[in-house]
């Protein structure tokens, strides 16, 4: 299905996509529906994020870099009943993006060298658009629920081709359209220990699903057959859990997240590996009352690894560890505005498990801004 996304906004990208137990106020986290409900009664919330990409890739001692900017997320955020916070947006899920070759001699003849030449290459993504609600029945406990609709179209490509005319090339299509409902469900508990300290822990859980599709298998040698799949692509179950400990000067937080991508079908076959993956974060607080810009910055960083959720032949696929750190920056745009403008970097390392692979570097820097304002106060007039 292609680069799996990070859904994680603004600050949280910065604490090592923490998600499942992060419970900060009027910061939107869609990782965990339940904290939804943080919003307050007269705030509405935009958020907006995009990446700068630099990527590095390496293969027996050639390296070729990859430049490219890309909307991360857009989403808002806000009250609709007493207790009651609900989220929209639109976010990516998994992206395809690829194409490479290899030129071989095969054999000589009188006429001279005759090669071959394999090509792949692959183009498509999966979006969702996501509508979410988190109440607070209590004062400890809040749920949530997300429903989002999964759409997008997978291409991939490869060929055979010999620069002797006499030798018949080959070539195989696989085309997908896809699209399905997704639910997943949040649950957030806190404890307070004292005025400026307490404690969250959050679960998430999203069921298997099948996605409708129209797949195509197409093998052109030396005649063109096709072969038609139906519902050739399933989700796995997604399940994450976490913390973060909150006083008054700073967050600390984890999360593990497990996901049943052996289960799951790619093409009507199963190929998939069982991904674990886990992240830390820390954030500095800002102190608001200051009058110094640098004392009302929050300031963040993280770490994060996860395994491939796909095989290579019977080998695991490439590991990634990742490590981040950024900022929080405040600013006004009216008097009953207070936004945020989030800056953080990346640097993620694709480590190969079998030899032969490529090893990916990336250097991503993260861009959001979070717009809030005061839509819903009512004015008093004596």
């Amino acid at each position: 299905m292609g680069l799996l996304s990070d859904p994680s906004s603004g600050m949280a990208k910065a604490m090592g996509g923490i998600g499942a137990g992060l419970r900060y106020p009027n910061t939107l986290n869609v990782k965990n529906p339940a904290s939804y409900s943080t919003v307050d009664t007269l705030t509405f919330i935009a958020d907006l994020g995009f990446a700068l990409q630099n990527g590095n890739f390496n293969e027996n001692g050639v390296s070729v870099n990859a430049r490219n900017a890309f909307i991360d997320h857009m989403a808002m955020q806000f009250r609709i009943l007493p207790k009651v916070g609900m989220t929209v947006g639109f976010m990516p899920f998994a992206n395809v993006g690829y194409g490479f070759s290899k030129t071989e001699p095969v054999r000589r003849d009188e006429d001279g060298e005759i090669t071959s030449t394999i090509t792949n290459s692959g183009s498509g993504g999966v979006r969702q658009f996501l509508g979410g609600l988190g109440w607070r029945p209590t004062k400890w406990l809040s749920v949530g629920v997300n429903a989002a609709y999964l759409s997008g179209d997978i291409n991939h490509y490869i060929s055979n081709t010999y620069s002797s005319s006499e030798v018949q090339s080959r070539e195989k299509t696989y085309n997908t359209e896809m699209s399905a409902f997704r639910y997943e469900f949040g649950a957030q508990g806190t404890m307070s220990f004292s005025p400026d300290r307490s404690l969250v822990l959050g679960a998430t859980f999203a069921p298997a699903q099948t996605l409708k599709s129209d797949t195509y298998v197409t093998d052109r040698h030396s005649v063109s057959d096709t072969v038609i799949i139906a519902d050739a692509f399933s989700m796995p179950d997604l399940m994450s859990a976490g913390f973060t400990y909150h006083w008054n000067k700073g967050i600390i937080g984890a999360d593990v997240s497990y996901q049943t991508w052996s289960k799951a079908s790619f093409f009507g076959q199963k190929t998939g590996s069982d991904r674990v993956s886990a992240a830390v974060g820390y954030m500095r607080k800002p102190d608001g009352l200051s009058r110094n810009l640098l004392l009302r910055t929050s300031y963040q960083v993280g770490l994060n690894f996860s395994q491939s959720y796909f095989k290579v032949g019977d080998s695991m696929g490439p590991m990634q560890f990742g490590v981040s750190a950024g900022f929080t920056l405040p600013f006004n745009t009216s008097y009953n505005s207070i936004s945020n403008l989030h800056v953080s970097g990346e640097y993620i390392r694709v480590q190969p498990m079998s030899k032969g692979m490529i090893s990916e570097n990336y250097i991503r820097i993260n861009i959001g801004v979070t717009f809030m304002e005061r839509w819903f106060m009512k004015l008093m007039v004596d």
